[in-house]
């Protein structure tokens, strides 16, 4: 479904991608993580909300493709292992269920 054009669509578009990668990396789906990680890229390929890519590949555990243009404020590893264990405790929850 592509973004219509409307900024507020293609926000919407794109923190609906996010959550769905935040979804198939907590069910450890790795194939369907790395399609929707795929879509957030067609995304966000303009630059806009580019750090939505990083926080993607940050929760799937999995490296990004290219150097990152974001800066982070507490730095990247620091970023990517908070947004990791996000899905790990999320994924524990469940499993503890």
């Amino acid at each position: 479904m592509p973004a219509s054009g409307n900024g507020r669509s293609s926000r919407t578009s794109e923190r609906a991608s996010l959550a769905l990668v935040f979804h198939h990396a907590v069910q450890d789906e790795q194939d369907n993580t790395q399609v929707a990680i795929a879509r957030l890229h067609a995304l966000t390929e303009t630059g806009d909300h580019s750090y939505y890519r990083d926080i993607a590949h940050c929760m799937a555990g999995i490296p990004l493709p290219e150097p990152s243009t974001t800066v982070w404020l507490d730095g990247p590893g620091e970023v990517r292992t908070r947004w990791h264990q996000l899905v790990q405790d999320r994924r524990t929850h469940l499993t503890a269920e």
